[in-house]
This record gives structure tokens, sequence and C-alpha cells, in this order.
């Protein structure tokens, strides 16, 4: 177990590289769209909302930026992104397990909605769900950690995510609750380097508790359709920026050869 937990940790270094100022880009991109979404669309502007929040920020910028880095400039796999088979079933049951012990005695909150009404809401937090893993997780401190170390990363990256919430109008200390919030979900992804510790359960299942508690959204039912397209599009670029990297790969080592 030591050997393993040794294995997950990079020690400090400082060798900034050129993913730095991508991932900077990246994140004034997202938080960016999210805050256009959140301060200038509105909720209630519905379609134009959903265009900056979910299309604009979390799937071309959170998804499709980072993986077009990695997998089309960099050429390398989405193990680099925390997409992986490596440690895929006990990331499955961990966040099964997590998702229980914190969660199951607020579940009668969802209970009490009317499915219709919520079924929106769970599209919502699938989607953002996949988006924030991937991004915050699978991208800003895997980066974070080839330049700076595991614990530089773990911390900075953290630091990201909780002002990236400002595009939510969220204050100092909520900001500073989800500051450790995303401690815990960056030690989960370090310890399986798997996105699959938090997604499809654990994360999205906390946020939609949340949104259902504070009552803060009101989404039309075709907003199932519209967060679940995005959804499959973000899993769809993955997967055919991955056979691309893949194709250019093999064809780079044919023409070695």
């Amino acid at each position: 177990m030591l050997v393993y937990l040794k294995s997950c940790y990079k020690p400090f270094t400082f060798k900034p590289k050129k993913d730095l100022l991508v991932v900077l880009i990246s994140w004034i991109l997202v938080t960016g769209s999210l805050s256009i979404a959140n301060y200038i669309m509105t909720p209630q502007r519905g379609g134009l909302y959903f265009i900056f929040y979910a299309v604009v920020g979390a799937f071309i910028f959170g998804v499709g930026l980072p993986a077009y880095w990695i997998l089309i400039q960099k050429k390398e796999s989405l193990e680099k992104l925390g997409i992986a088979k490596k440690n895929l079933a006990i990331s499955l049951i961990l966040q099964v397990l997590l998702a229980v012990v914190l969660y199951a005695n607020q579940t009668d909150i969802l209970f009490s909605q009317n499915f219709i009404k919520i079924l929106p809401l769970i599209a919502l937090a699938l989607t953002i769900g996949f988006f924030e893993a991937f991004f915050w997780r699978g991208w800003v401190i895997t980066r974070l950690e080839d330049s700076f170390g595991t614990i530089p990363a773990l911390l900075m990256g953290c630091i990201l995510y909780s002002a990236y919430h400002i595009g939510y109008g969220m204050n100092f200390d909520e900001m500073v609750f989800l500051f450790f919030i995303g401690l815990m979900f960056g030690i989960l992804f370090i310890l399986t380097r798997n996105i699959f510790v938090l997604w499809p359960l654990f994360q999205p299942f906390g946020q939609l508790i949340t949104i259902t508690k504070d009552n803060s959204l009101d989404l039309p039912f075709l907003a199932v359709v519209g967060f679940l397209e995005v959804l499959v599009g973000m899993i769809a670029l993955l997967f055919i920026f991955n056979k691309i990297a893949k194709r250019k790969s093999k064809n780079k080592s044919y023409g070695t050869t």
C-alpha cells in the first residue's frame, strides 16, 4: 500500500512547461463563459444561458480545448487526462461507497421532488459533473503536477477551482468551502489517477442535492435533451480526438520503420 501511495506522489519541482499557458487560457475562457452565462445571459434567458454555460464553457473550452491540446497537439493518450482502464473497478466502487456514506441521509430531498421537475437537474449534474471531473482533475491538476509536483498542483488546482465559482456569484466564504471540496476531489483523483472515482455518481450526486436543496434552478423539461446532447458530444469528441491521435502516432511509427 505504501509503495502504491508513493507511486501516486510526484515530489516538488519547478519546471514550468508550455502546458501552463494553455491551462491559464482555458481557465480564463471557462470562467469567463460561466460569468457571461450567469451575469449577462442569466438562467431566465434560457437558450442563451445554456449556450454559454454548457456548450461554450463546458463543451468547447472545458473539454474540447484540453483534449485538443493533449491528444492532437501533444499526441498523448486519454490516460494523461484521467480517462483510463487503470483502477477503473476500484474507482467506481469507491465513488459508490463515498456517495452512500456522504449523501444517504440527504436522499429525502430528491425523493420529495416531482420527477419531471428534477430530471433536467439530473441531466445538468451528469453533464457538468463530467466536465468538472475532466477539466479540474484530469486536466488542471495533472498539468500543474507535471510542472510543480503533486502537493503544489493540488493546492493551486483547488484555488483555481474555487475561484472559478465567482462565475456563479458565490461569496468568499463559499469559495473557501469549495477549496476544501476541491481538495477532497483532487486527492481522490491523485490516488486513483482516474476521473471515474468522481463521475458519474459521486460528484454529480452531491451537485444535484445542492441544487435541489437551494432551489436555485428551475429548468424546462427540454433542458434534459440539451444537456444530454452536450454530454454525448463531449464523449464523442474525446473518442474522435483519441482516434486521430492514435492514427497519427501509428502513421508516424510506420514512417520511421
